[in-house]
């Protein structure tokens, strides 16, 4: 007779779980619970943004803070003691904190310490005053200007004038105010109109006011949208699908309308040049913007490049466009300087293309001395003449681009 068939298990008792303990389920739910309450926590916050976890405490770097030259810095500095209040419009229709604080309101002055906006200045709290002073983490209250207030008619406001400074502009353009800080931005006003002539439709006006006009600039020139067609009410300046955006003095100004109505575009057309007419005119230090031949410029080419034009730490406050020529379109720069500057800054650049490249001097003409230089396949001819220094860049053809700088020398290019 057969033996039985050992069980699989040997020696181990089977055993069966008929029942899990009191002790098990509990933690089980709990464990839950805590898992639940995690992603109810995440998600909370996900949708509830709160600016003092990304506000950088300054005060903490003061013991290593040294002083920053030029525009280089990397946080704002102190506002100017009175500065233009900004216009541009929002539409939000409550008021911010910044109408009810208790900045006063000066008139506008034309020495060097206060900047126009047109409708007025506004004094900038004092370094140290409450809400913004030394030692605080705080940023400072936007200081309380004029209102923004218009005087075309079909225009009604829809919302009290907003204000905001550059330690609070985030607020209002959010991940826009890093490049605007960059150029020293002083404030923004602006203010919601609505179009009665077309129900629903509204424009609001934005305006930026900087620390001198050069900077305004240099912030329009960097949002400019290469398809805009040029202003005949405003020197820099072009319209847009949406708006009409020009610089006029120290203020940069935006007018953005809600659709392309026809009512709609009229009146914001109508806004952009009543800015344009009452807001100071102020062209200082933008000489070599004005000395940019118009003859062959390609429309919206106009750049501006504060410091390190063409990698020389000497060329400072560039301004640069594209011409047509011939069949070629060449890249020209511009510097206004002290003439001493400008002939050290020449000579530097002349010795730097020699390094990576070739530079000859060429025959003087019309009382500059010029340099024609090929490096790393592109070619170069620049010239130096009293305070002004200038050239074209990065040329195919070095023939074309000695022609080009001749005749605007010769003053054939105008």
């Amino acid at each position: 007779m057969a033996s039985p068939k050992p069980s699989r298990s040997g020696n181990r008792r089977e055993f069966v779980r008929t029942a899990v303990p009191v002790a098990e389920r509990v933690a089980s739910v709990v464990i839950l619970l805590v898992i639940a309450g995690v992603a109810g926590e995440v998600y909370y916050q996900g949708h509830h943004f709160d600016p003092n976890l990304y506000t950088p405490k300054s005060e903490a770097l003061q013991s290593t803070a040294l002083a920053v030259a030029g525009k280089s810095g990397t946080a704002p500095s102190a506002a100017p003691a009175a500065v233009a209040a900004p216009t541009p419009t929002t539409a939000a229709t409550t008021t911010t904190a910044a109408e009810s604080s208790g900045d006063t309101i000066t008139e506008p002055k034309t020495d060097a310490t206060t900047a126009g906006s047109g409708d007025g200045a506004v004094s900038a709290p004092a370094a140290g005053a409450e809400g913004g002073g030394e030692g605080s983490g705080d940023p400072k209250p936007a200081p309380k200007g004029q209102p923004l207030e218009l005087t075309l008619a079909g225009t009604k406001p829809m919302s009290d004038t907003e204000f905001y400074n550059s330690d609070t502009l985030y607020e209002k353009i959010d991940g826009r105010s890093p490049a605007y800080q960059s150029f020293n931005v002083v404030g923004l006003r602006c203010r919601t109109f609505a179009v009665q002539a077309a129900a629903g439709s509204f424009v609001d006006i934005y305006e930026y006011s900087f620390d001198n006009p050069v900077d305004a600039f240099g912030m329009f020139a960097l949002e400019r949208d290469p398809k805009g067609h040029p202003l005949d009410f405003a020197a820099d300046g072009y319209s847009g699908d949406m708006g009409f955006f020009f610089r006029q003095g120290i203020v940069y100004v935006q007018i953005i309308a809600s659709d392309q109505k026809t009512e709609t575009m009229a009146l914001a057309k109508a806004m952009a040049q009543n800015r344009a007419k009452e807001l100071p005119a102020d062209d200082q230090g933008l000489a070599g913007r004005r000395k940019l031949p118009a003859e062959g410029m390609l429309a919206d080419s106009v750049a501006f490049v504060p410091e390190n034009a063409q990698g020389q730490s000497a060329l400072k406050d560039v301004f640069q466009a594209k011409y047509k020529f011939g069949a070629a379109e060449l890249p020209f720069f511009i510097m206004v300087a002290p003439p001493d500057d400008a002939a050290k800054a020449w000579e530097s650049f002349r010795k730097f293309c020699a390094q990576f490249g070739t530079a000859d001097n060429l025959p003087d003409v019309a009382g500059a001395k010029i340099f024609k230089a090929q490096v790393f396949g592109k070619w170069k001819v620049v010239y130096q003449r009293d305070g002004e220094l200038g050239g074209v860049f990065d040329a195919a053809d070095g023939d074309q681009a000695r022609a080009f700088i001749e005749k605007y020398l010769q003053g054939n290019i105008k």
